[in-house]
């Protein structure tokens, strides 16, 4: 009888962990991968970005660092790092992004089939940063202000990320 128990509580703590990180399967063509967007940058200047996404916590969390090209001296260097969780309590995967500068963005992950939208609010406005899924090897990336039905109204930036090869 014990053993039926171990059984069973070992079968539903197994399906929870992958419950939790099904949640984030979204983000498999993208983890353990370095994605790089070469030429205008979010501000009009010529640069470089470079994510490189990896998994934490046993697939629970994704872990993002972010180099780009300062607008102002031109250097490439780390500037931001994040996490992109599956929070229990409010049933979202959410974003979280922590800037050189000592600032904080957050805000709601949305999946559209293999589409990663990035919801967040930035003073006033609501912005979206978009990865459009082109293929394992290829995302087109926006980022617009959207309106109050979820529509983007300006766009503020278009790119591409390509996987960078090993």
């Amino acid at each position: 009888m014990r053993l039926i128990i171990l059984l069973l509580a070992f079968q539903f703590a197994s399906s929870f962990v992958v419950a939790q990180s099904a949640k984030l399967v979204a983000f498999s063509n993208l983890a353990e991968s370095t994605w790089v967007s070469d030429g205008k940058q979010l501000g009009g200047h010529d640069g470089k970005t470079v994510k490189e996404f990896t998994l934490g916590l046993d697939g629970e969390i994704i872990k993002v660092k972010t180099f780009t090209t300062d607008p102002k001296t031109l250097e490439f260097g780390l500037r931001n790092e994040g996490i992109r969780i599956f929070n229990k309590e409010t049933s979202q995967v959410e974003f979280y992004e922590f800037d050189k500068l000592g600032g904080v963005s957050k805000g709601k992950v949305i999946f559209d089939e293999k589409d990663i939208h990035y919801q967040y609010k930035y003073g006033d406005l609501i912005l979206r940063d978009s990865w459009i899924y082109l293929s394992t090897d290829e995302y087109d990336y926006s980022v617009c202000s959207i309106t109050t039905e979820g529509e983007c109204e300006q766009i503020y930036h278009k790119g591409k990320f390509v996987r960078q090869k090993k």
